[in-house]
């Protein structure tokens, strides 16, 4: 779905904002780029809609050079979301929704239909807040807005920048898990960038993880983990390890170290695909898990696994 190919571009003749970046894309997949502020995640993702033009290299979506294709053509079947959700103050919530639904001339009725759709599933209700404006909501709820704007016209690729990094801590959460259990979003290619490493592993079916604009590895949340591809990425990661493999084992990977699994008349509510982040969110308070994990000295999943071997026996 999308693609970019030996990609430059610089800021002057000393920066080198991304440089000769090559990545796919596939149709369905969260890519995350993850890195610290000016590794060229941002200056990536506004190439993509031509916000940017590169120095040289090609990008392509949906097997269409970029550059084929008129700005305002290629943007309309694009979602954007932006970190201070860029809503226009002077338009209502619906109307701002319905932006480019309009531009792409639907018809009011299908438009209508459309902006309460969305404005439901993102919690939002029809009857309190189509008529409101911008700064009459907080910022979860202008950020839903943005979200719902972003995918008014249904489009096949979303691409976001820090959609949530606006937001207080608390709310960011809830965004967050609303935007990961949203059906809306379920097949379409995004791109999201972030420097919140948790929030990386969270959403992102792989990571590409950049620094001073080049790739330092591509790869799944527990490739990245595992197996490291250079000290960078050991040490970027490093401080958050435990918290970030639970993020990335699923109770299947290791439903093997349950206690009592094989017990007669052994039962659990526990699903396989569940993470072990989100089992253990329902049953322990996490900052409580974490300082036990200090407490003990556990440093990744592999010592948290022997901790419930011992319990086990």
């Amino acid at each position: 779905m999308i693609k970019l190919d030996h990609v430059f571009k610089n800021f002057g003749p000393q920066k080198n904002a991304v440089n000769d970046l090559s990545l796919e894309v596939a149709d369905g997949e969260t890519l995350v780029l993850l890195g610290t502020s000016g590794c060229g995640k941002t200056t990536t993702l506004r190439m993509i809609n031509r916000l940017l033009e590169p120095d040289s290299g090609h990008i392509y979506v949906n097997g269409k050079e970029i550059r084929q294709l008129a700005p305002e053509t290629l943007r309309r079947t694009i979602g954007y979301v932006l970190q201070n959700t860029g809503l226009f103050p002077h338009y209502t919530v619906s109307e701002n929704i319905a932006i480019v639904p309009s531009l792409l001339q639907w018809d009011k009725a299908t438009i209508q239909q459309r902006v309460i759709t969305l404005m439901d599933k993102l919690r939002l209700s029809p009857a309190e807040y189509a008529n409101a404006w911008p700064q009459q909501l907080s910022g979860g709820q202008q950020q839903r807005v943005g979200l719902a704007r972003a995918l008014a016209a249904d489009p096949p690729v979303m691409l976001m920048d820090e959609p949530f990094g606006a937001l207080d801590p608390l709310t960011r959460i809830s965004v967050r898990r609303e935007f990961k259990a949203l059906d809306e979003l379920s097949n379409r290619t995004i791109i999201l960038v972030t420097h919140d490493v948790e929030e990386a592993f969270e959403l992102g079916s792989r990571i590409c993880l950049m620094n001073e604009g080049t790739i330092q590895q591509l790869g799944t949340p527990l490739e990245l983990l595992r197996r490291p591809a250079n000290e960078f990425v050991a040490a970027f990661l490093a401080p958050q390890r435990l918290q970030l493999e639970l993020k990335a084992l699923k109770i299947k990977d290791l439903w093997a170290w349950l206690p009592h699994q094989h017990s007669p008349g052994y039962t659990t509510t526990l699903s396989a695909d569940q993470t072990c982040w989100e089992a253990m969110e329902a049953v322990i308070s996490q900052p409580i898990l974490v300082q036990y994990a200090q407490e003990q000295k556990i440093l990744d999943s592999s010592g948290l696994m022997q901790a419930i071997a011992a319990w086990k026996n």
